[in-house]
């Protein structure tokens, strides 16, 4: 079915129409807490479901191969100057009945691919906007659509968030490709709200929205009574908001653990040392899965203080299946899982002090702590779970196959 402004709603596939086999392309193999690692278990899922399930990738970096999916090695998959044959290797020999790109935004790959079978790309995140952050200041999103118009407001509003502007014209025309590239595939996978609005906005017409899974396997903490722990866990880049949360921390009676990487940690280890909270702010690096699920879970509080329209916060629903609560930035999709003082708090992007009031008063109630979290549990079985999440895939495969059926005939 679609809707007037194009948009493909997608039920569960009949028999006929749910796939026997699928092609997973993306740039690389591991568990590094991104989409690669969101590729790996999506992939379990659907090996789960019973379905056979292959993935192309340019790089191999992870041993892990879950029952019923194989991977497969092509070093040229991102090099756009080597033929489309070297590129894709034996993957078009697999005779997949459905292909799925992920982080891969190439229209010639697109176009070659569909020859074979229905082609499917995620999106996870803004991929028409030149600077992929897609906001001008914390709280005011963007919500132009790619084009000339870009421009000037890459240079003069601050959108591209970047002091050297000379690789904007190369990110321009790279986002203008990616663009290309959604339109031509059969059907194009959300994960929120707010990147839907972004492909809407870019005249993506054939989409489908998916519910994403936890990526970690969820631990129960002790003693949340007894402390005042806060935990931030992603990427230590300027548009996630450390900085708001170091600063913050000044006015919180706490401890506060960092868990992630990323080019602003020695600015934020800086800050810390001039704030005087060397004491009192821990940086953990980048944790594997399972300590990051401890960390999760014993934690009073997890904090997604984002500057930027965060696609979705996938941290937020990990922190819900460990039955902790959130404070969170009401920006992007995290509307989409956060439910204002149910399972967690919502505060205005980068308000320091609003942050600090959040934190001081959930940290002082363990009770509401508990109960946040506890209705954080059932957010994530009633909607972000791995059969939800294969459900509506199924779905988006069949409306695909429908697509291409159509423009074949």
């Amino acid at each position: 079915m679609i809707t007037t402004d194009g948009q493909l709603l997608t039920t569960p596939a009949p028999d006929s129409m749910t796939p026997r086999s699928v092609l997973l392309v993306t740039p690389i193999w591991t568990r590094n807490g991104g989409v690669a690692t969101h590729v790996q278990v999506s992939a379990t899922a659907l090996a789960r479901h019973g379905l056979n399930v292959k993935v192309l990738v340019a790089r191999i970096e992870s041993d892990e191969r879950p029952p019923g999916v194989s991977v497969s090695h092509s070093p040229e998959l991102l090099n756009p100057a080597a033929a489309m044959s070297e590129r894709l290797g034996e993957a078009l020999s697999l005779e997949p009945d459905v292909i799925h790109l992920h982080e891969l935004e190439d229209p010639e790959m697109v176009r070659v691919m569909r020859e074979q079978a229905p082609v499917l790309i995620s999106v996870h995140g803004y991929s028409a906007c030149p600077s992929g952050l897609y906001y001008f200041q914390p709280g005011h999103e963007c919500t132009r659509s790619h084009g000339p118009g870009c421009v000037p407001n890459l240079l003069l509003r601050g959108c591209a968030h970047r002091r050297d502007p000379t690789r904007l014209p190369a990110a321009y025309r790279r986002s203008g490709r990616g663009l290309q590239a959604l339109k031509a595939a059969d059907v194009t996978i959300s994960y929120s709200s707010s990147v839907e609005r972004h492909l809407a906005a870019n005249g993506v017409t054939r989409r489908s929205r998916v519910p994403l899974l936890a990526t970690t396997t969820p631990k129960l903490g002790t003693g949340h009574s007894s402390r005042r722990r806060v935990v931030f866990a992603g990427r230590i880049v300027a548009a996630k908001g450390l900085e708001t949360l170091i600063r913050a921390a000044r006015e919180v009676d706490g401890e506060f653990v960092v868990c992630g990487d990323g080019w602003q940690l020695g600015a934020m280890r800086k800050l810390v040392e001039r704030l005087g909270l060397e004491g009192r702010v821990r940086f953990e690096g980048w944790l594997p899965a399972e300590l990051l699920a401890e960390e999760l879970a014993e934690a009073s509080i997890v904090v997604v203080p984002s500057l930027w329209p965060e696609p979705f916060g996938l941290v937020g629903i990990e922190a819900f299946s460990a039955g902790r609560p959130v404070i969170a930035s009401a920006t992007g999709g995290i509307g989409d899982w956060l439910e204002d003082g149910v399972s967690g708090v919502s505060v205005p992007p980068g308000d320091v002090s609003a942050l600090a009031r959040a934190l001081d008063r959930l940290l002082a109630d363990p009770e509401r702590q508990q109960a946040m979290g506890m209705a954080g549990q059932r957010t994530v079985a009633a909607r972000f779970s791995p059969e939800r999440h294969v459900e509506a895939l199924l779905g988006a495969y069949a409306s695909a196959r429908a697509v291409r059926d159509r423009c074949r005939a």
